[in-house]
């Protein structure tokens, strides 16, 4: 995991995250928009979700995002649409042995949450994508 600093201050966080599933197998959970609440962190949930946008509810808080699917690069990005300017990516690769991995990055504003946090939350979201995908995937 690393993270670093933008010259304006912004957290950037960055990973990557072993999957025992084919790539299109996590691609597929990972652009569902059925499954998204699934595999957010905990405290937060889908208000409602498209292939192109997602309501995503934090307490009483709804924040919209933009969502661009890159289906031939197996890469999904996003960006907040109100004032935040959180935004971030999750491309997905083989990996030997028929796996794969999750390269994700989430880039937050200065002062919107600490390093820490950012990280916290992006292990916990790759924690239950990983579940979720391992569920999907050994249904059959």
């Amino acid at each position: 995991m690393a993270e670093q600093g933008d010259a304006d201050g912004a957290v950037r966080v960055s990973g990557s995250y072993d999957f025992t599933a084919p790539a299109e197998v996590v691609f597929g959970v990972l652009t569902d928009p059925d499954r998204t609440s699934r595999w957010l962190p905990r405290g937060m949930n889908t208000a409602s979700a498209s292939r192109e946008q997602v309501r995503i509810r934090v307490g009483e808080r709804v924040h919209p995002y933009g969502v661009k699917v890159v289906t031939d690069h197996l890469e999904l990005q996003w960006h907040s649409l109100d004032s935040t300017g959180l935004h971030g990516t999750a491309q997905v690769d083989d990996a030997p042995a028929g796996g794969s991995v999750v390269r994700a990055e989430v880039v937050v504003p200065a002062g919107l949450a600490d390093e820490r946090q950012v990280r916290d939350l992006l292990a916990e979201t790759m924690a239950h994508l990983q579940r979720d995908v391992s569920d999907n995937f050994n249904a059959g």
